[in-house]
């Protein structure tokens, strides 16, 4: 997701429910960037620290010229069986350059970009993300036909229109169209949300048996343990303020300190997984405290950079939704220090244990969608 998914929040999402596998945030490539090579920390799950993890990654590019990509993915297919180029991205900068599902609004020009790329990277070098269409779903029979004719690894379907963006409903007939029709394995995005709305759309899509959870994981962030145990997920106060304390920590010393952040994982203290355990967030916070500090700080008097805590306040202002209401008041997005994010949060608990259920709540989807107010009920 872009400007979500950096190796610090991977190790986080790892660390509450672990997912089978995390995508990269897009690398926008370009004929000038990058020349040389990318950031050690970009793909480092797949290079000397591939041992060091407990879920897959697979790197994603975005660009629009072949043979620009070709000189990135070179060197990560040396590492990974296959790169994910993004042609879904609906955001109007993005498109404006005709990248992301820009590439979608001529027909003529997706095809040549995907066999350009096949041309240079092999058969099954690479998989894409795409969308059901640019302005309408009336252009997904021809999509198809292009992707069908590609030697794709896979296919990421999010069944809306570049012209929907994040609002309305996935249509995932198109993504059980697609799923019927092609000789690789189609992966099912959009409104994954909790255990019940899965359950619902693996019925619409029987033969797709790989889904890709984005959005729903930032509002329920131990959404894959739902899905695996099959139940819903409950979280003492405690436990969650902590593992919001080892995520400011975690972008804190990505940031500031990216050399111990990877002696820590070469430790393998990020194999195995905290969950809602309160006793495992507190051991992999004082870690991470002991590499920002030097020494153990208390949550009541944590202190991270501004760039550290916008990110803890990004991840909170989507998982308050699945919180019991009163969070959902804006108190928490108004402090200006991790601290004071703290007192607030523990003055909304009656006591440090109480047990707070995570739960989808449907009312709040306009406020991710990019919906408008008005339009929240249609």
């Amino acid at each position: 997701m872009e400007g979500v998914t950096c190796l610090a929040t991977r190790l986080w999402f790892s660390q509450t429910s672990q997912p089978d596998f995390a995508v990269t945030p897009f690398l926008r490539v370009t004929r000038d960037y990058p020349w040389k090579r990318v950031a050690s920390t970009y793909a480092a799950e797949i290079f000397d620290l591939k041992n060091c993890f407990n879920y897959a990654l697979i790197p994603q590019l975005m660009g629009t010229a072949p043979e620009d990509l070709e000189r990135i993915a070179a060197p990560l297919l040396r590492a990974t069986s296959f790169v994910d180029i993004n042609c879904g991205c609906p955001s109007p900068k993005v498109v404006g350059s005709h990248a992301g599902s820009g590439l979608l609004e001529k027909t003529e020009v997706f095809y040549n970009f995907l066999h350009g790329l096949e041309n240079l990277l092999g058969a099954q070098k690479f998989s894409i993300k795409m969308r059901s269409g640019f302005s309408s779903d009336d252009e997904f029979p021809e999509l198809l036909k292009i992707v069908a004719d590609a030697k794709l690894s896979q296919l990421t379907l999010h069944a809306r229109t570049r012209k929907d963006r994040y609002t309305g409903k996935a249509r995932w007939s198109l993504i059980d169209e697609a799923a019927k029709k092609l000789d690789f394995p189609v992966v099912g995005s959009g409104d994954i949300t909790d255990l019940g709305s899965f359950k619902y759309l693996r019925e619409q899509a029987p033969e797709v048996n790989k889904f890709i959870v984005g959005r729903g994981a930032l509002r329920n962030p131990w959404i894959f343990m739902e899905l695996r145990e099959g139940h819903a997920i409950s979280i003492s106060s405690y436990a969650l303020l902590k593992s919001l304390a080892c995520f400011a920590l975690l972008q804190e010393i990505l940031a500031c300190n990216s050399h111990k952040l990877i002696n820590l994982i070469e430790r393998g203290d990020f194999l195995s997984t905290c969950g809602t355990k309160e006793e495992d967030w507190e051991n992999l916070y004082s870690k991470l405290s002991q590499a920002v500090f030097d020494d153990y700080i208390s949550i009541d008097k944590l202190h991270v950079e501004r760039a550290s805590f916008a990110r803890v306040k990004m991840i909170w202002n989507s998982l308050r939704s699945s919180l019991p209401e009163k969070f959902m008041e804006p108190t928490l997005l108004r402090t200006a220090c991790f601290s004071d994010f703290s007192c607030s949060f523990m003055s909304l608990c009656e006591n440090k244990n109480i047990l707070l259920p995570l739960e989808y709540k449907e009312q709040y989807d306009w406020i991710y969608s990019g919906a408008k107010n008005n339009e929240r009920d249609k």
